[in-house]
């Protein structure tokens, strides 16, 4: 469903249009009156939606085609060139690249895009500069066009750099929480990694971005100027799609060492624990060691001398006997016991 139609364009007669609708029956007869126009559609689902609104303009380049990229794709079929820009936006630690579809005819830019790229990117907020600008510009025809469609590129870049921004930001926030050691490190760890997952997500739409942006620098399409000064306006583009680059993998980098940091010392300190514990075993297991070897010696003694004709009479004897050999053979147990268990550790 078609939630809003803008229409931003240039009379035959040099004046500035910008209208609004819901109804694209009634927008595109007027088309004819224009030297450049730019539609631009807010839909729920770009993907099953763009299909149907293609298709009223008679244009036969298969949406799902445009679509089929990973994050980006260029499409050109000489009359018609189809584009995907992914807008990416960051909510609760998560990345999500939507995507921007852009189809450019003679004259025409057509761009479609859900709710959520609406909320920030509100392409038409600049439309009314633009399109003044491009009526003092010297430039007529597929330049302007071309200016136009640089312009909507360049945008979309910078609401991209915003959204990197607020990742840094995340991520700095977790670094503070990593230094106040308030915070738990098995859940700084769990943090760090959610972005490092988002700052992956988000290199792979830029680096696919930038491979379209190139495609579209130097693949010559017919819809867009030839002109080396217009083309250059993608090149803007293209540094500012680089620095974004350098910019995620130095915090990828940085994040990268910070979890292997806590990592590490996770595993330290599991392994202080493990060694606390296997110690206070042994200290257990070597005192029961003891502890048997000073019941079953007295009893086993005991039982033999029980058997001992007149043993009465030599009690005292025998039971220097019974305590010697239990402190006796309680320190051999002891020593062993121990020699032993710490050979395990």
């Amino acid at each position: 469903m078609i939630k809003n139609l803008k229409l931003a364009a240039l009379s035959l007669d040099g004046k500035p249009v910008k209208e609004q609708s819901s109804n694209i029956n009634q927008l595109i007869p007027t088309l004819k009156n224009f030297s450049l126009s730019w539609l631009e559609f807010v839909v729920d689902n770009v993907q099953s939606e763009s299909k149907e609104i293609i298709k009223q303009f008679g244009i036969t380049l298969d949406p799902s085609v445009v679509l089929g990229g990973y994050y980006s794709n260029y499409e050109d079929e000489g009359d018609v060139l189809g584009i995907t820009i992914p807008l990416i936006y960051f909510s609760g630690g998560m990345v999500d690249p939507s995507p921007v579809l852009i189809y450019i005819s003679k004259n025409n830019i057509i761009s479609i895009q859900d709710e959520n790229v609406e909320k920030l990117l509100r392409l038409s907020n600049f439309s009314d500069g633009i399109m003044k600008k491009l009526l003092q510009s010297k430039e007529t025809g597929v330049d302007r066009q071309t200016i136009l469609f640089a312009r909507i590129i360049d945008e979309i870049a910078e609401r991209n750099y915003d959204t990197l921004r607020l990742i840094v930001e995340r991520a700095q926030t977790i670094e503070i929480d990593m230094s106040s050691g308030k915070t738990p490190n098995k859940e700084i760890t769990e943090k760090m990694t959610q972005i490092k997952r988002a700052i992956l997500t988000f290199l792979t739409a830029i680096w696919a971005t930038r491979t379209t942006v190139h495609s579209l620098r130097y693949g010559d399409p017919e819809m867009l100027s030839d002109e080396e000064s217009i083309l250059s306006k993608f090149d803007i583009v293209l540094a500012d799609l680089d620095r974004q680059i350098q910019l995620a993998e130095q915090v990828l980098e940085v994040l990268s060492t910070s979890v292997n940091v806590i990592q590490t010392k996770l595993t330290l300190e599991d392994n202080v624990i493990q060694t606390n514990i296997t110690n206070r075993l042994s200290m257990i297991i070597l005192w029961l060691t003891v502890i048997g070897t000073a019941v079953l010696v007295p009893n086993t003694l005991a039982t033999v001398f029980a058997i001992i004709p007149n043993s009465e009479s030599i009690f005292n004897e025998l039971m220097l006997i019974l305590i010697a050999s239990t402190i006796f053979s309680s320190a051999i147990a002891y020593l062993s016991a121990k020699k032993i268990l710490g050979s395990k550790k």
